[in-house]
């Protein structure tokens, strides 16, 4: 091996793995061209749509709920599942600040207060036990956040949910496939809400979903999101101030597309992730995320790992990440606690949470969908850098 080929590529060295090589995402099938040439030429384009409830069917079925309505976005339907509940002013939200700040701005937007809960280290999702300091007589709803498509502690929510009488939300747009034990996950807790945004695991660019068991819920969410409009009323009767949250057929059919697809992907994801984490777990100073005994699968929409630096010569995880990218691995820095934004107001830190925003780095759902020899190239380009960071520390990079 030449020296130029064994230094970091960030250096001028060459890259253990030429960007060409992952797989390209959103996912350019055929399939799609002739589900949206359909809409256009047979299909109503919104209302009345075949593709749209076509798509609902197949995803609840998936999914093993009996009920579901395709939305414009995550974010709506975490809004709808809410309003459902008739959750307000003076109410109270406990979710995790480790999380897309979605989860708390749709809290916001009903005019209901977020309160933040520490995480589980183990996992990064919201911790049952901090979950339950945090309950007092304000509290109407609790929304768990299956992070990275890693399922959180379900039977412990429901224990609380029912202890306390609170509503059960799964924010589920990361986790599509996942499973807690043998079920798979949206379906629950009352609500389940998944995104379909361009990184998602499914995508149709935008897009997101709300699903339940419930029907008396289902009627509720279907006034909140279709203008007021009741499941069998006339079309312009309205007897809730409802906004139109209606996901469109193109989008419907992009879906569809890739709905015969989406169980290969879900299984390639966790193999890889599981395969992958095998190895990363081998270095010294990187910690892949556990996951509860209960778990039966995880979504992989990221792996997520904490990077400690003293493990690499103190190479500031800034400078670790540009390495890595030079090396073809697209990995990144993660969220920032959601109480650290200006829009939320008396927050107090909590240590896991900040652990957890220092230490992140992620890898994509795309990445997990590539050949397994690419796994191992990951692994030795961290390896790679590792060997040289202190070099790398030195520079200006």
């Amino acid at each position: 091996m030449s020296a130029s080929a064994d230094k970091p590529a960030v250096l001028g060295g060459s890259p253990v793995i030429e960007r060409a090589e992952w797989p390209t995402w959103p996912p350019r099938l055929p399939e799609i061209n002739a589900a949206l040439n359909n809409v256009i030429t047979n299909d109503q384009w919104g209302v009345g749509s075949q593709a749209v409830e076509d798509f609902e069917q197949a995803f609840c079925g998936y999914q093993e709920a009996q009920y579901g309505i395709a939305m414009t976005n995550c974010t709506v339907a975490l809004y709808a599942a809410l309003a459902a509940f008739d959750i307000g002013p003076g109410d109270e939200v406990i979710i995790p600040a480790y999380t897309f700040m979605a989860t708390a701005a749709a809290i916001i937007q009903v005019g209901a207060t977020p309160v933040f809960a520490d995480i589980d280290p183990l996992t990064y999702n919201l911790d049952p036990d901090a979950t339950e300091a945090a309950v007092n007589s304000h509290t109407r709803a609790i929304i768990p956040v299956h992070i990275g498509g890693n399922p959180a502690d379900m039977e412990a929510f429901k224990d609380l949910a029912a202890k306390y009488n609170l509503a059960l939300i799964e924010d589920a747009a990361q986790a599509p496939g996942a499973m807690y034990g043998d079920r798979k996950v949206g379906a629950i807790g009352d609500l389940g809400c998944f995104s379909f945004q361009s990184s998602k695991n499914l995508t149709a660019g935008e897009g997101g979903i709300l699903l339940t068991n419930d029907e008396h819920l289902y009627d509720k969410i279907f006034q909140v999101y279709n203008c007021g409009r009741t499941l069998t009323g006339p079309w312009y009767e309205h007897v809730y101030p409802g906004l139109n949250f209606r996901i469109s057929a193109f989008q419907a059919a992009v879906l569809n597309a890739q709905m015969p697809h989406l169980e290969g992907w879900v299984s390639k994801r966790e193999e890889n992730g599981l395969y992958l984490e095998g190895l990363l777990n081998e270095i010294e100073g990187w910690r892949c995320l556990g996951r509860y005994a209960k778990t039966g699968r995880n979504a992989y929409h990221l792996q997520i790992s904490a990077y400690n630096p003293g493990s690499f010569s103190g190479l500031p995880k800034k400078k670790f990440l540009a390495a890595l990218l030079a090396e073809g691995v697209v990995a990144t820095d993660g969220y920032r606690p959601v109480y650290s934004m200006p829009f939320i107001e008396d927050s107090e830190p909590l240590p896991h949470t900040e652990a957890a925003c220092r230490d992140q780095v992620w890898i994509r759902q795309f990445e997990l969908l590539a050949d397994r020899h690419l796994m191992d190239k990951t692994a030795e380009a961290i390896r790679k850098i590792q060997d040289h960071s202190r070099l790398l520390c030195a520079q200006d990079i």
